[in-house]
C-alpha cells in the first residue's frame, strides 16, 4: 500500500510550502497512490486558542474540494485542534460528515516529542466516539514503539514514521520500553538479525551513514516486531495487559495510564470503550497486586454484572428461606468450589435465604458465577485477600443491589472445622436464635442443595451472558434437569421434556446455546418485544437479537456466517463475543450465533464477518 502526505508536516518542519489544496491532492491522484491526504491546518500545541479554531474550520472546508479532486482515491480527513479536546472532538464531527477512507490525528509529534502522553491519550479517547466506526484511525507520525500498545487499545489502528531512522541518525535505538543511546552500550540489549556479527563498540566507529544505516534496520525491526506482538495481543484479548505491563517501563507513560483508568465510567468515551471489549477470553490473565480493577476489558463483566445479575430467590432450596443476608468468603485464589464449596452448602443447608458470595481482587463474585473468566483466571502473586477494606465491600454490594441487606465475612482457614464453625456462628447471628444442626445430616437435603446451585448457576450465567431474565431461567429448570459429568459438573441443561438447551463452557466458565435453546430464548416473552427492522435498538432485556435481509436469510439457515452489509437492526444489548438471535424481516428466528461486534458496529461496517453462526434453523 502506497500512502502519501500532503505537505502539512513538511510545512510544519521547514516552514511554508506553497502548495494548493486541490493541487497536491489532483497530484497524488496522478501518480497512482493508494492512499492520499488533503491539506490540512497543522495545529500546534502552542498556538493560540482562536488559531486552533481557525485551523480546524479552515481544514473542514478543505474537504468537500479535496474529495472531487481526489476523483475516487481513498483520501485521509486529518483530525485538528490543538489541545482543545472540544475542538478536537468538533473537528472530528465535521470531518466524520464526510466520506474520507481513514481519519489520521494531527498536530500530535510535538506532543509525543515533549512526552505529553496524557494530553495525547485524551485526544485520541475524545474523537474516537464522534468518528464512524467502521473508518480507521491513524496516527500521524507515531513511530516509536513504547506507545503502539495504548494508542491500540484506545482504538487507534494505523501508524506512520520515520523514526527508526530520524533515532539512528542520533545513535538511539528504539525499543518497547524507551530509547537507548547507543553511546551507553556495551552489549545490544536484545537479538537482532540487523545487528548480529557487530558490537556496539564496533558500530560506533563506523562511518556516519554505515551507522545511520545498521541502526535504522534494527530500529525497524523492533517496530515490526512490536506491532507484530500487539496484533498478537488483540487476537488474544490481551492488549490492555500488554498497555499496563509497558505503562511501568515510563513515569510519563503510567502517569498518562493513570489518567485512562481513573477516569468515570459515567464518561462517554470511556463507557464506550467498556462496552466494545469481549466480556470473556481464554486464559490466564496476569493481574499485579497494583492492576486497577476499572481497566476496561476488566470492567465490561463489572458493569455487565451490575445491569444484569439478580439475587436468587428468597425462598432457596427448600422453600422455606427467611431471613436473608450476605456471607462474604476472603479467599483469593481459585477455583473456589475446591476450597468453599462444603462451607457454601452448610451456609445454605442453615440458611436457605442466604446469599454466598466471593471477595476477589476484581471486586464481589456472585459463588454461582465462582468459575468465570476473568474472575477465576487471575494469575496472581498473593494467595490471600488480606484486610477487606469497609468502603471497599460497601461499594461492591451497593454495584450488586445488596447494599440494604446484613453482611458478614468468614475468612478461608486451611481448617475445615475452623471455617464450619465460623459459617454456623455466621447464620446464628444473622437468625438471632438457635440453628437446626440436625439438617445437616439428611443427605437429601445435601442433594437438593446441589441441584439448586447448579440451577443458581445456569440462570446467572443466561442472565450474564445472555441477557435473560433470570425469572425465566428458574422457572425452565424448576422441572428440568441437569446432565452431570463424572466430577460433578454440569454438562447439559435440559428442560422438563428432555430438550438440550445450553452446555456450560468449562474453558471460560461461559454458556453455549443450542439451536433449541435459541428457539426457546425466542420463545420468551422478553423475546418477543424485538425492535423493528431498521431502528437502533433499544431493548435492555431479553437476548440480543440482530434481523438480517432477505439475501442473507438462506445462507444463515443453512448455518453460513453474517456477513455485514446484510444487517438491517441490531439490539443495544448486542456484545462482541456473546450469543445473538438472528432473525429476518419478519421476527421469525433463522439462527444464532456469536457476535464479533457490537450493535453500532454491526450497523456501521460493510465487509467482514459480523455474526460466526452456530447453528441455523432449516426449511421445512
Amino acid at each position: 500500500v502506497v500512502v502519501t502526505d500532503s505537505g502539512t508536516f513538511q510545512s510544519y518542519i521547514y516552514g511554508d510550502v506553497e502548495v494548493e489544496n486541490e493541487e497536491i491532492v489532483e497530484f497524488q491522484h496522478d501518480i497512482g497512490v493508494d492512499v492520499a491526504t488533503m491539506l490540512d491546518v497543522f495545529t500546534r500545541p502552542d498556538m493560540s486558542p482562536e488559531e486552533w479554531e481557525q485551523g480546524v474550520q479552515t481544514t473542514a472546508e478543505r474537504a468537500g474540494p479535496a474529495i472531487s479532486s481526489a476523483q475516487g482515491t481513498p483520501l485521509n480527513g486529518p483530525i485538528q485542534g490543538g489541545l482543545d479536546i472540544e475542538l478536537r472532538r468538533k473537528s472530528a464531527q465535521l470531518m466524520g460528515a464526510e466520506p474520507f477512507a481513514i481519519h489520521p490525528i494531527g498536530g500530535i509529534v510535538p506532543l509525543m516529542e515533549e512526552r505529553r502522553y496524557t494530553e495525547l491519550f485524551a485526544m485520541i479517547l475524545a474523537i474516537r466516539k464522534d468518528l464512524p466506526p467502521e473508518r480507521p484511525i491513524h496516527m500521524f507520525g507515531c513511530g516509536h514503539p513504547m506507545l503502539f500498545p495504548f494508542a491500540i487499545a484506545l482504538g487507534v489502528d494505523l501508524f506512520d514514521s520515520a523514526a527508526y531512522v530520524l533515532f539512528a541518525r542520533d545513535g538511539r535505538i528504539l525499543t518497547p520500553e524507551g530509547t537507548i543511546h547507543l553511546d551507553n552500550l556495551q552489549e545490544w540489549p536484545f537479538p537482532s538479525a540487523s545487528l548480529s556479527g557487530v558490537t556496539p563498540e564496533e558500530v560506533k566507529g563506523m562511518k556516519a551513514d554505515e551507522r545511520c544505516g545498521i541502526l535504522a534496520r534494527a530500529n525497524l525491526e523492533v517496530t515490526l516486531a512490536e506491532l507484530a506482538r500487539c496484533r498478537q495481543a488483540v487476537h488474544e484479548g490481551k492488549i490492555w495487559e500488554l498497555a499496563e505491563a509497558r505503562s511501568h517501563c515510563d513515569p510519563d507513560l503510567r502517569k498518562a495510564w493513570n489518567s485512562i483508568i481513573g477516569r468515570e465510567k459515567s464518561d462517554e468515551a470511556i463507557s464506550g470503550l467498556v462496552e466494545s471489549q469481549h466480556l470473556q477470553r481464554n486464559g490466564g490473565i496476569r493481574y499485579m497486586d497494583d492492576s486497577p480493577i476499572h481497566r476496561p476489558d476488566l470492567e465490561h463483566i463489572r458493569t455487565t454484572m451490575k445491569e444484569r445479575w439478580r439475587p436468587p430467590p428468597i425462598t432457596g432450596w427448600n422453600g422455606r428461606g427467611e431471613h436473608r443476608f450476605v456471607a462474604i468468603f476472603a479467599i483469593a485464589e481459585a477455583p473456589w468450589r475446591r476450597s468453599i464449596e462444603d462451607c457454601v452448602k452448610r451456609l445454605l443447608l442453615l440458611n436457605p435465604a442466604a446469599i454466598p458470595m466471593i471477595a476477589t481482587p476484581l471486586g464481589l463474585l456472585p459463588y454461582s458465577l465462582e468459575d468465570i473468566n476473568p474472575y477465576a483466571h487471575l494469575m496472581r502473586t498473593q494467595t490471600e485477600m488480606g484486610d477487606l477494606d469497609d468502603d471497599f465491600i460497601e461499594a461492591e454490594l451497593q454495584r450488586l443491589g445488596l447494599a440494604d441487606l446484613p453482611m458478614n465475612i468468614i475468612f478461608f482457614a486451611d481448617d475445615k472445622g475452623i471455617m464450619e464453625s465460623m459459617v454456623d456462628a455466621v447464620v446464628h447471628a444473622e437468625q438471632l436464635g438457635e440453628i437446626n444442626l440436625t439438617v445437616l445430616d439428611d443427605q437429601a437435603n445435601h442433594q437438593a442443595v446441589s441441584t439448586w446451585l447448579h440451577r443458581w448457576s445456569v440462570a446467572d450465567k443466561l442472565a450474564l451472558f445472555v441477557n435473560v431474565d433470570s425469572a425465566h431461567t428458574w422457572q425452565a429448570l424448576a422441572k428440568g434437569r441437569m446432565v452431570m459429568s463424572r466430577t460433578g459438573r454440569v454438562k447439559n441443561i435440559l428442560t422438563a421434556d428432555g430438550t438440550h438447551i445450553a452446555s456450560p463452557r468449562l474453558t471460560d466458565g461461559g454458556i453455549s446455546l443450542t439451536l433449541e435453546g435459541a428457539k426457546w430464548l425466542h420463545d420468551l416473552p422478553s423475546a418477543t418485544e424485538v425492535d423493528p427492522p431498521g431502528s437502533e435498538g433499544g431493548r435492555l432485556s431479553g437476548p440480543a437479537v440482530v434481523h438480517v435481509d432477505e439475501d442473507a436469510e438462506p445462507f444463515v439457515r443453512k448455518g453460513r456466517n453474517v456477513f455485514h452489509g446484510f444487517c438491517l437492526s441490531a439490539d443495544s444489548t448486542l456484545r462482541p463475543g456473546q450469543p445473538c438471535l438472528i432473525c429476518n424481516s419478519s421476527g421469525e428466528l433463522i439462527g444464532h450465533g456469536i457476535s464479533r461486534v457490537d450493535a453500532n458496529e454491526m450497523m456501521a461496517f460493510r465487509k467482514g464477518i459480523a455474526i460466526r453462526v452456530r447453528d441455523g434453523v432449516r426449511d421445512e
